[in-house]
């Protein structure tokens, strides 16, 4: 199936609601595998490795958000067949709703971080358990290296930004490197910030 085109580059999440739509990692893995491609639920639950029941809420949530949308509708052996897609190939978080200094936007911040490592970490973990059963099915051995790193360092601020343009770049490099004719997806995530502690003096535990 060759790679589609999405309606838009950005897709702005300006309210609550659609923000926890998103915050469910399953509905995060359908919205990156629509963004590749338009599919119908059958190929989705394919993809993921779960039947098509489980999906239909999930896909409906997504779609009444304007997360998705049909790109394409055909009658199959009596059946109407729907095909989704993304509407966006990216998305972004108005920064209204990320305010540090609410408890709202505390409580989104708190959505936000563990959606993205919930949806990570259940991606790596189907990814490893589906090339394990390939394997166990004849599939050809191509050995492959996961990269799990967390690193600290003390480093200039100067070289601090430095660091963070380049990881733009790289990010960007990423993306644009989307290929239609390569069958092979890779994930990648990346959390780049300033690690601040309490001072012994003025602590919350004081």
């Amino acid at each position: 199936m060759g790679k589609k085109s999405v309606n838009s580059s950005l897709f702005v999440i300006d309210n609550l609601e659609t923000l926890k739509v998103i915050a469910d990692p399953l509905r995060w893995q359908i919205l990156e595998l629509l963004v590749l491609n338009a599919m119908t639920v059958k190929e989705l639950g394919e993809k993921l490795g779960l039947a098509p029941s489980k999906l239909y809420y999930h896909i409906s949530q997504l779609e009444e958000h304007g997360l998705v949308s049909i790109a394409e509708t055909r009658i199959v052996s009596g059946i109407i067949e729907k095909r989704y897609q993304a509407t966006a190939e990216a998305i972004d978080i108005d920064p209204a709703l990320l305010s540090f200094s609410t408890d709202a936007g505390r409580d989104n911040i708190h959505t936000v971080l563990l959606a993205t490592i919930d949806a990570t970490r259940e991606d790596l973990l189907r990814s490893l358990q589906a090339r394990a059963f390939e394997l166990e099915q004849g599939a050809a051995q191509q050995p492959r290296h996961v990269l799990v790193n967390r690193a600290l360092s003390r480093i200039p601020e100067e070289q601090a930004e430095e660091f963070k343009h380049r990881l733009k770049e790289l990010i960007q490099e990423f993306s644009a490197a989307d290929a239609e004719d390569a069958d092979q997806a890779f994930a990648l995530t990346i959390a780049y910030y300033p690690a601040f502690y309490y001072r012994d003096i003025g602590s919350p535990s004081s």
